[in-house]
């Protein structure tokens, strides 16, 4: 996982400042194509997350990869290329041709930075892949295009509290706040500074209670958030992002985002380029999961709709609406959703062949079918979960009516083995003494005659 969250920052970060330094130096022909870009990309990151789990489940190698930290930021890199190339000709056309070298790198770095790993890289054709040294970038640059990564508990970082086998919560990192339980009391400023997985004992009862802070995950997430509604469950979870064949950068729709559980789910899937569009029918659980994917530091990666996506619901508005503004938002229309005063009803309001998956956990989602149809992306994956096998006949019977096909129906359970320390006699080893032969009666009649 390290190594390719490493190939991904170097490449994006690489095509993105190299970027920035051609625009006063290249034309546009010569500017490099975003889709080449997108193909280096998944190749890149394809590579190093196979190399990854060779060596996991394999090995170390026998030689490790060198890795070496970028003498300057991209960033700053890209800032001098633009300051070199003020005229076309002369000085100008010297700085598009480092850039251009530097482009043809599998690095895709810029100025004299890529060219100068680019001259390594063909020094060493004759060493093996992982003698070769590894140009990192500096991923701080380009913040909106990962995660949070930080190891140390900061102010207002979500913590999940461990409180033991089967008991968990959460609360957000505040000064002058605290947390209390069974335990004890916990203030959140002995949490703030302390890295994840750490144990933090309470400041009463003599310190005796204690808790462990631990890093959210979308598992971890799933057993401590709020319900708001039934949620599904991790097991469930795996299972709909493997069987929805989701990966990185991709687009899909959810249908009844409810407590959120599932959405963090596809959310680190899609990371760190992808987008979720997940709808919700009622505006009190929309403006809820709104707060808590900003809190959680994902809002960038999903958008909450206030949404009647199988059509059923009649727009109810509730405020004043001037008549043009109030049938705009109801078609879906509007392009403010945190003022939106009506519910949006019909579909999933992206236009045709936008998703690459969809997921739908609806009590009638044959009804969001015809809707999802126009929606997906020709190959992309329908997914839907369903309590009931009456549920599952109607969908299933509506999927086939609008052109999808490969349809299956699975159902996974979970059994767990409680593994328990007990004491058995020990066997017997040494060996046992055999009874004496038992001697066969004599008969009456032969006793008389002797």
């Amino acid at each position: 996982a390290v190594a390719a969250a490493a190939a991904a920052s170097v490449t994006e970060n690489g095509d993105r400042a190299s970027g920035d330094a051609n625009t006063s130096t290249t034309s546009a022909a010569d500017r490099p194509k975003t889709g080449s870009s997108d193909e280096k990309l998944d190749n890149m990151l394809l590579d190093a997350a196979n190399k990854a789990a060779k060596d996991l489940l394999l090995g170390p190698p026998a030689t490790r990869p060198k890795f070496r930290p970028c003498e300057e930021p991209l960033g700053e890199a890209a800032e001098e290329g633009e300051e070199n190339g003020d005229g076309e000709d002369g000085d100008g056309g010297s700085n598009a041709n480092g850039n251009a070298n530097a482009n043809d790198g599998n690095g895709n770095g810029n100025g004299d930075g890529g060219q100068a790993c680019l001259a390594e890289e063909e020094e060493d054709d004759e060493e093996t892949e992982d003698d070769r040294p590894f140009r990192l970038a500096d991923s701080r640059l380009y913040p909106e295009r990962c995660l949070a990564t930080s190891q140390i508990i900061t102010p207002n970082s979500l913590v999940v509290i461990f409180e033991s086998f089967d008991s968990l919560s959460f609360a957000y990192a505040t000064p002058g706040q605290a947390f209390s339980n069974r335990n004890g009391h916990f203030a959140h400023d002995d949490f703030i500074g302390k890295p994840y997985g750490c144990k933090i004992r309470s400041r009463s009862s003599g310190g005796l209670g204690y808790v462990y802070l631990l890093r959210p995950t979308p598992e971890l997430w799933t057993r401590s958030l709020p319900h708001r509604t039934q949620i599904i469950h991790e097991l469930d979870a795996a299972v709909i992002v493997c069987q929805l064949n989701l990966r990185p950068n991709c687009l899909v729709c959810e249908s009844g985002t409810g407590s959120g559980s599932m959405s963090h789910s596809i959310l680190r899937t899609v990371a760190p380029r992808g987008k979720l569009h997940t709808y919700e029918f009622n505006k009190t659980r929309v403006l809820e999961a709104r707060d808590d994917f900003r809190k959680n530091g994902v809002g960038h990666l999903v958008d909450v709709h206030w949404r009647d996506v199988c059509g059923k619901v009649d727009a109810i508005g509730v405020g004043a609406e001037s008549g043009a503004k109030a049938a705009a938002i109801t078609n879906g229309t509007a392009t403010d959703p945190e003022n939106q005063t009506r519910i949006e009803k019909g579909g999933f309001g992206l236009g045709p062949a936008k998703a690459h998956a969809i997921f739908l956990d609806l009590p009638e989602p044959w009804l969001a079918v015809p809707h999802a149809a126009h929606t997906i992306v020709p190959g992309g994956r329908l997914g839907s979960y369903s309590p009931c096998i009456e549920q599952s006949q109607r969908l299933i019977t509506s999927i086939k009516e609008h052109g999808f096909h490969s349809v299956r129906t699975i159902e996974v359970r979970l059994k767990e083995h409680h593994v328990d320390e007990i004491e058995l006699e020990p066997p017997p080893f040494g060996r046992l003494p055999r009874d004496p032969p038992s001697q066969a009666p004599v008969p009456a009649a032969a006793a008389a005659a002797k």
